[in-house]
């Protein structure tokens, strides 16, 4: 089980309102330098943001950071997902699946974010289907 991700990030403040507002993870901790956020299902799963100055986009096919998946619990989480993404104006796509679905979007800095939930329930501890594309 990964403990953190830790991302750089070019604005801390545009950066907290997508992953607090926008996805809801609970912030732990904030000095303005380093935010660290957690899911609401899983305490442990942290993703720890700092400023930096400038701009990097690792893309796929590239050392570094290519995207995050975040697993929900619930079609319920992906819905109030997609209603805060539409109300902060983030563009985002949504596909369901039989009793599952994700929703594909990018942070301020524009790093690939995935919401997922499985449709297999046996898919609890494996990587999801998507995770192999490479896009």
């Amino acid at each position: 089980m990964i403990f953190s991700v830790y991302l750089q990030v070019g604005d801390l403040e545009r950066s907290l309102s997508f992953y607090r507002d926008g996805l809801a993870l609970e912030v732990a901790w904030n000095d303005d330098t380093l935010a660290v956020l957690r899911g609401t299902a899983e305490a442990a799963a942290t993703l720890a943001i700092r400023e930096v100055s400038g701009s990097t986009k690792p893309g796929m096919g590239q050392a570094g950071v290519a995207r995050i998946g975040w697993q929900v619990t619930s079609t319920a989480d992906l819905d109030s997902a997609e209603e805060r993404l539409t109300a902060l104006g983030v563009q985002y796509r949504r596909a369901d699946d039989e009793g599952g679905g994700r929703i594909e979007t990018h942070d301020p800095d524009g790093l690939r974010v995935v919401l997922f939930l499985p449709s297999d329930p046996s898919l609890d501890r494996k990587p999801p289907p998507s995770i192999y594309r490479y896009y």
